[in-house]
């Protein structure tokens, strides 16, 4: 009678090896299910590991304040910023790829272990039972591509480059927007204490001390992430700051910042290269491979190799034409160059946009300038002034605080401006 160890027609499986085929079976499912588990185990220990780390970090306001000065905060966010690390680790990854195209010519070894044994014999496995062989291997880029590969690397590393000087610029920017909203928020305080009457019972100046601490805090907080350092609560003295000669701004701005335009022209240049990618495929691509014998190999006590010479290498030349009889990258060529001319109308477009930007970023600081000289005048004036009644009085207080909003408002808008000229053209003195 047929069963299923045993089916009509088939030769019996010994018991023993039965035996050994289950208890190899049963040792794999145990090894998964110590898998599953293990990595539950090691996830809740890294998540504990990881909460372990946030509770002991101090919470905000156990945080020690530190004032430091223009110099020092600069120190700090370029040796710490975290966003100008991922720049700089984008332009490593960028040079590597220029030596890649070089490096891919080396030839590579392969380790290989065999070891074919059955089941039964298991327990008496030995090393003649296990092969092992070392290869080499040649494998050359195509000739016609490496040229391509080169460029596209050296324009990588030349964007790359120029990104990473545009993040400096721009993480400069935000410091002296940041350092410029401290000093206004320090002068509107200020402004608020002069503000407050001579019979307030504590009220109004607790008020005022709220808001400048919640400020205070957000400013803080700001400089934080910029110099990527949470072990204190960082301000920067605005006296520390250097001046910026707002004349050599008005005279940049009579054309655009190369850099700037050189970010724009490599999107071009990008686009230019992928027309040309497509535009190689209609030619012929040659092939070089290189291969060689087992350097050395083992197997079952017996050991070979060889000593490389050129009577041991084999050479493979290939000269490969895909023809395009479907029109598949007739298509593609054809997108890519209306993308590209589309793509340079963009550009031209852009670049007129940005240009009418920059006018109208030195006008509106221009106008500020005045502006603001005009109404600080005018505070100190009615500061000054001596109210003649109590309704004068009062009067004459609400005027000061519509003309305080208005600078702090104003005020935090030329921030932006400033800012942003300082972004497009970088430090200028």
């Amino acid at each position: 009678m047929a069963s299923p160890l045993h089916p009509a027609g088939a030769f019996p499986l010994p018991m023993t090896a039965v035996r050994q085929w289950l208890s190899v079976s049963f040792l794999c499912f145990l090894l998964l299910l110590t898998a599953s588990c293990s990595v539950n185990r090691h996830m809740e220990e890294k998540t504990r590991e990881m909460m372990k780390q946030i509770e002991a970090e101090p919470h905000w306001n156990q945080l020690p304040e530190r004032t430091i000065s223009w110099s020092a905060a600069m120190k700090m966010m370029m040796d710490n910023n975290l966003e100008l690390k991922e720049s700089q680790l984008n332009l490593q990854q960028a040079e590597w790829s220029v030596k890649r195209v070089f490096t891919q010519i080396i030839p590579g070894v392969n380790l290989d272990l065999m070891m074919t044994r059955d089941i039964s014999g298991l327990s008496s496995m030995s090393a003649r039972d296990v092969e092992y062989h070392t290869n080499i291997l040649f494998n050359m880029p195509s000739l016609t591509q490496v040229p391509f590969d080169y460029y596209s690397a050296k324009a990588s590393v030349y964007a790359s480059r120029n990104m990473l000087e545009m993040k400096k610029r721009e993480l400069v920017s935000q410091l002296y927007r940041q350092v410029l909203l401290y000093d206004n928020a320090l002068r509107s305080r200020q402004n608020a204490l002069d503000s407050i009457p001579f019979d307030d019972d504590g009220t109004q100046r607790a008020k005022v001390d709220r808001e400048w601490e919640n400020t205070r805090r957000d400013i803080s907080k700001a400089f934080v992430a910029l110099f990527g350092d949470m072990s204190a609560r960082w301000l920067v003295a605005p006296s520390t700051m250097p001046r910026i000669s707002w004349a050599a701004y008005r005279k940049a701005s009579r054309k655009l910042d190369f850099l700037v335009v050189s970010i724009m022209a490599m999107e071009l240049e990008a686009s230019r290269l992928s027309v040309l990618n497509v535009k190689m495929r209609f030619f012929p691509s040659m092939d070089i491979n290189f291969y060689s014998p087992s350097l050395f190999s083992g197997s079952g006590g017996t050991y070979s190799g060889f000593f490389a010479g050129a009577g041991d290498m084999q050479v493979n030349m290939s000269l490969k034409e895909q023809l395009d009889t479907r029109l598949d990258i007739w298509n593609q060529y054809r997108n890519a160059r209306e993308n590209h001319k589309i793509l340079e109308k963009k550009m031209r477009m852009r670049l007129v946009e940005r240009r009418e930007k920059v006018e109208a970023l030195i006008k509106s600081r221009d106008e500020f300038e005045s502006w603001q000289s005009y109404y600080r005048k005018k505070a100190a004036f009615l500061k000054k002034r001596l109210a003649l009644s109590g309704e004068e009085y009062l009067q004459q207080r609400k005027d000061l605080q519509t003309i305080y909003h208005d600078l702090d408002s104003e005020a935090a808008k030329n921030a932006e401006v400033e800012a942003a000229l300082i972004m497009e053209y970088g430090w200028l003195k």
